[in-house]
């Protein structure tokens, strides 16, 4: 792994190592684990913002996956127990 280096503030820089230590791991491990984190939740709100686009442009649309998504949770839903269904192996 390469690694470069970033100029932060002073007390963006201790921040960070104060919660690396009280984790008990790097700022390198933390800045890692921050990134993948930020790196999801910007894909989930592209997601979302691709939801409502579609919902507010192509009503017809909307109610169309909203159809195709009920009929998947209907297809999908839970039968009962599981225990029951197999109780062999109980």
């Amino acid at each position: 792994m390469s690694t470069t280096t970033i100029k932060v503030d002073t007390a963006v820089r201790d921040r960070l190592a104060s919660v690396a230590r009280a984790r008990g791991i790097t700022m390198t491990v933390l800045l890692r684990e921050l990134s993948l984190q930020l790196q999801a939740e910007q894909e989930w709100a592209e997601i979302e913002g691709a939801y409502a686009r579609l919902q507010r442009e192509d009503p017809d649309s909307w109610k169309q996956y909203l159809d195709e998504l009920g009929a998947w949770d209907a297809t999908t839903a839970d039968p009962g127990d599981a225990a029951a269904e197999w109780p062999e192996f109980n």
